[in-house]
């Protein structure tokens, strides 16, 4: 058996407002056809509760919502891990950059100190070399 009424009585049929009627037939959720620029909505026995309720879906319905919210919670955890593995990487990339800046500076500094020293080190064996024969001819060693 099928009734009809006006969106205003399905309205207060289902106790929400019309507009929500209106996206419900928008949505294909109630059945609904005008005339003289009124619409009607058509009920049939089937249709005495609200269409949001899960007990006009159906299990397979059901069951995929269900997979779909399982996924959608999957893919916003996987984009929070991916953000969060981003920013470590960002950390890791300016501590390499720090480290690289540290290194050069070290390469530096031991380039600079290698100089002096290498020429200390020069110096003093010139300096042996010399003394060695003056210190012969004083204490007459052979």
């Amino acid at each position: 058996m099928t009734e009809t009424m006006t969106t205003a009585e399905a309205a207060q049929h289902f106790n929400v407002s019309e507009r929500t009627i209106r996206r419900w037939i928008q949505s294909g959720k109630l059945q609904a056809e005008g005339t003289n620029g009124q619409r009607f909505v058509r009920l049939d026995k089937r249709t005495t509760e609200c269409p949001n309720d899960r007990q006009m879906d159906n299990p397979v319905s059901i069951q995929l919502e269900s997979e779909n919210k399982h996924l959608r919670d999957q893919i916003q955890r996987a984009d929070s891990e991916i953000q969060h593995l981003r920013e470590q990487l960002a950390r890791r990339d300016e501590q390499i950059d720090h480290l690289t800046q540290l290194l050069a500076m070290q390469s530096k500094t031991t380039a600079a100190l290698t100089e002096p020293l290498d020429a200390h080190r020069a110096l003093i064996e010139d300096m042996r070399r010399r003394k060695l024969p003056l210190l012969k001819r004083i204490f007459r060693w052979t």
